[in-house]
């Protein structure tokens, strides 16, 4: 294979050959400049200035379409082969740039921690396999630890000056009750209605006392017939029929067991993160963050993180899937 004499081996365009590829692979002029959405014209202006600038013919027109000529399968091959390089490249320079190396510690609750940052973590590890994920769970948020950690997600802002605080989203409780319990109690017909049914709560997340009391006051204490720190352990409660409880909105998504009461009761509360200046220049750090920032609580593609509250929708679990599905190593 040779170049003209009047030509340099630097005037030969990619889209040259990207034009004799999509020939080659369909055969034909026509369907060739469709697939490129160029004229027939245009395309064989490229074809011909390919076969210029390598002194050989590479395409025979005839009544069977446009053949590669012996010339042009090796080109066709050659071609091929470049692409599949190119390809690699590309792939290996994500790569590079999704290797971060180190580790990572977060503080989070058992309620978020199990039954929503759970569902990312496969996500997270295979497009960050250098990076050691060390979550810790924290059941009681509102206390002091020694043990410092790079992340602490919570729902009060801390404040701590020598700590960087920012918001990632808000969650909304509203009560939920089991099918199982609706069926053996029937469901609340009004807010004040759900006082007349057996409650659980939890000390946690909200207030000291529980979730109920910042809703109907402190005479709530009195009626509740469950109590305890665990979010984990009051899900699994309500699911088995113990009682109606406050969990945020997204526990509607898979679960249809769990039934969202539209009761006009609901309890916003904002979910921070927080962490240490120093942290802050941590690659492992920032790569953790940005992926709780833009797709564990993305309120954009989530909209029960979005700061208007929205009672549970049946297309929930459709959008929890679409962004799951787009979670490819290119898209993080």
């Amino acid at each position: 294979m040779r170049y003209s004499k009047n030509d340099e081996a630097g005037d030969v365009r990619w889209d040259d050959y990207q034009a004799f590829e999509a020939i080659a692979k369909t055969s034909s002029i026509k369907r060739a400049a469709a697939s490129l959405g160029i004229t027939q014209s245009a395309l064989s202006k490229r074809l011909m200035r390919l076969e210029r600038l390598l002194g050989a013919r590479l395409i025979d027109r005839g009544p069977k379409g446009a053949l590669l000529t012996y010339q042009g399968e090796r080109v066709f091959a050659r071609v091929l082969a470049a692409e599949r390089e190119l390809d690699r490249a590309a792939r290996d320079a994500r790569m590079a740039e999704s290797r971060v190396e180190g580790d990572c510690s977060i503080l989070i609750s058992d309620g978020i921690a199990n039954f929503w940052l759970a569902r990312f973590m496969p996500h997270f590890l295979n497009h960050y396999p250098d990076i050691e994920l060390k979550v810790f769970i924290d059941h009681d948020l509102g206390a002091v630890k020694n043990q410092v950690f790079n992340i602490r997600l919570h729902y009060y802002e801390p404040v701590d000056p020598t700590q960087i605080t920012r918001p990632l989203a808000s969650v909304h409780f509203i009560p939920f009750a089991s099918r199982t319990y609706i069926q053996k109690f029937g469901v609340p017909i009004s807010a004040s209605d759900v006082l007349q049914h057996r409650i659980a709560d939890q000390t946690q997340h909200l207030v000291s006392k529980g979730s109920w009391p910042a809703w109907f006051g402190d005479d709530t204490q009195k009626r509740t017939a469950l109590f305890t720190n665990q979010s984990g352990f009051l899900a699994r409660c309500v699911r088995e029929g113990a009682g109606i409880a406050f969990m945020p909105t997204y526990m509607a998504i898979d679960d249809d067991e769990l039934v969202p009461l539209d009761l006009g009761i609901q309890l916003p509360s904002k979910l921070y993160a927080s962490y240490h200046h120093e942290s802050a220049s941590s690659q492992p750090v920032k790569t953790a963050l940005s992926f709780l920032r833009t797709v564990v609580f993305d309120p954009k593609n989530m909209p029960w993180f979005d700061e208007q509250f929205r009672f549970p929708q049946a297309d929930w679990l459709d959008k929890l899937n679409a962004v799951r599905e787009s979670l490819t190593p290119a898209s993080l």
